[in-house]
């Protein structure tokens, strides 16, 4: 038995039994409807509806506020404390997100729920974005400033400083500790191992299938991609935040334009595959249980690829220099937009579009959307390897901050207590290079899910908060639907009588 074989045999048993109780569910006339799911779609509609769809008004807003065309008029201006730009952090999330949880993690989505899945990923992805709008606001809100000027932040903050009621502040040690627990586990037993793992099959299957020589010798790319994350890990969140910020857009765009030169080809396919996603959105055939369990799947990939509800963003979000929580909210709202509405629904519409779905049996990963470049053009799966290897190492990247963050609050914060986690950190992903995807894809869903538990708990009893903090920014500033126009005529005289009165001082 060789190195690979002998650690899938011990760890995907563990992986399988880990997944079936955090994915405890209960079926109701035939379907499966998994908890942790349902609590994401509930918080995901629930902050939807109550700011009246941020992510259709908002939209704008947060466009001009990361691309520097919108500038806030301040009668005082507050110092900025933080480590990295909004433009850093927003490219850190979406790395973290955008990469091989819609490459892979879409292609699984499309093979085991069939075209309409595509559907809903795309409906979960415009209504995740008022979720995030929601924590991310919190996350900055409540974050620490460490007397280095370090920031450390997250739902382990928010859950301490922000739950202040006399019948939960005796629990919210216990839950914030659950949250940084749940989060370690996730990115140390799920995140990095479905990364690697798909990134070795795409380099094994490009370099010769079962006869490459890293047929049964993945750990070996394991290896390499360990010691490259470790040594640029010890940089911190500016180094990372650097990093995403130069790769991150280069990869997106390179990725949609190849899925877009694949669909150009086959546009005589395109009315059909469209007809087709809708069709079997409200009619899968390829899941039992109809229109529902579509519906499920499509939100469950949607969830773990954007994060909304994790968590995770606001703890990369807090590291930002702002003194403007709800505006970088704003920005945070763009992510899931694109790593699900347009990388992952890329992903999926080329998989239909070109027929390759057709032809895979059950699971399948991103060896199916290899499978799709290569119907196209020989060249374009060495392409798509090159891209899936930048996503990975930025993603690893990510998670690995987001798991030094909840490892130094449960620890404190040292330089051998930082290494020591980003030893284990690197050394499990020479482990995730060599499971099978079936545990991988299990495990990495249901350590990654199970964030949302500790983490909606805060933001659902913190949501009038984030909703007083939202009204105060659009009045101030005149932005958005949400209030009416009254309000926002009162307080700009309000800042305009102010301003007078400041001027004759």
């Amino acid at each position: 038995m060789n190195l690979d074989s002998l650690i899938d045999s011990l760890l995907s048993p563990i992986a399988d039994k880990i997944s079936n109780i955090i994915f405890c569910s209960v079926t109701i006339k035939g379907v499966e409807i998994q908890l942790l799911v349902a609590l994401l779609m509930t918080a995901a509609l629930y902050f939807t509806f109550r700011t009246r769809f941020i992510g259709l008004w908002g939209f704008k807003h947060g466009l001009n506020l990361i691309l520097n065309k919108y500038k806030h008029t301040d009668i005082i201006k507050r110092k900025k404390k933080g480590e990295v730009s909004s433009f850093q952090a927003l490219t850190a999330t979406i790395s973290a997100s955008a990469g091989i949880g819609n490459v892979a993690g879409s292609a699984a989505a499309v093979s085991i729920g069939g075209p309409g899945v595509i559907f809903w990923m795309i409906t979960a992805g415009l209504f995740s974005m008022a979720l995030k709008f929601a924590e991310v606001v919190l996350g900055i809100k409540f974050r620490k400033i460490n007397d280095d000027g370090t920031v450390a932040g997250g739902p382990m903050y928010y859950i301490l400083g922000g739950l202040k009621a006399k019948w939960i502040k005796p629990f919210t040690p216990y839950l914030s500790k659950i949250y940084a627990v749940c989060c370690v586990f996730a990115m140390i037993g799920g995140w990095n191992l479905f990364q690697i793992n798909a990134m070795t099959a795409q380099i094994t299957e490009v370099t010769g299938g079962e006869g490459s020589f890293f047929a049964n010798q993945s750990w070996i790319i394991g290896l390499a991609v360990a010691i490259i994350t470790y040594f640029t890990i010890i940089g911190g969140i500016k180094a990372i935040g650097k990093f995403t910020s130069k790769v991150t857009p280069v990869m997106c765009t390179l990725y949609v334009f190849s899925a877009f030169i694949i669909c150009l080809i086959n546009i005589g396919h395109i009315p059909h595959t469209i007809c087709m996603i809708v069709k079997e959105a409200f009619k899968p055939q390829a899941l039992t249980g109809g229109m529902f369990a579509c519906m499920l799947w499509g939100f469950r990939r949607a969830m773990f690829a954007n994060e909304a509800g994790l968590g995770t963003a606001p703890i990369a979000f807090s590291a930002v220099k702002t003194s403007k929580p709800v505006a970088q909210a704003f920005i945070a709202m763009l992510q899931p937009f694109v790593d699900t509405v347009i990388v992952g629904s890329a992903t999926a519409f080329v998989i239909v579009v070109s027929g390759v779905y057709k032809s895979c049996n059950g699971l399948a990963g991103i060896e199916l959307t290899s499978k799709a470049f290569a119907s196209v053009c020989p060249f374009f799966p060495i392409l798509l390897t090159v891209m899936v290897s930048f996503f990975v190492l930025s993603t690893m990247l990510c998670g690995s901050y987001y798991g030094i963050k909840s490892w130094n609050f449960l620890f404190g914060e040292s330089k051998i207590k930082t290494r020591t986690f980003q030893v284990i950190y690197c050394f499990f992903i020479i482990i995730g290079s060599a499971m099978n995807f079936k545990s991988i894809i299990n495990l990495s869903d249901a350590f990654t899910l199970f964030l949302a538990v500790p983490n909606l708990i805060a933001v659902f009893l913190l949501s009038d908060v984030i909703m007083k903090e939202l009204k105060r920014y659009c009045n101030k500033y005149n932005v958005g639907i949400v209030f009416n126009r009254g309000e926002i005529g009162n307080e700009k005289r309000i800042v305009e009588h102010s301003r007078k009165e400041m001027q004759k001082l």
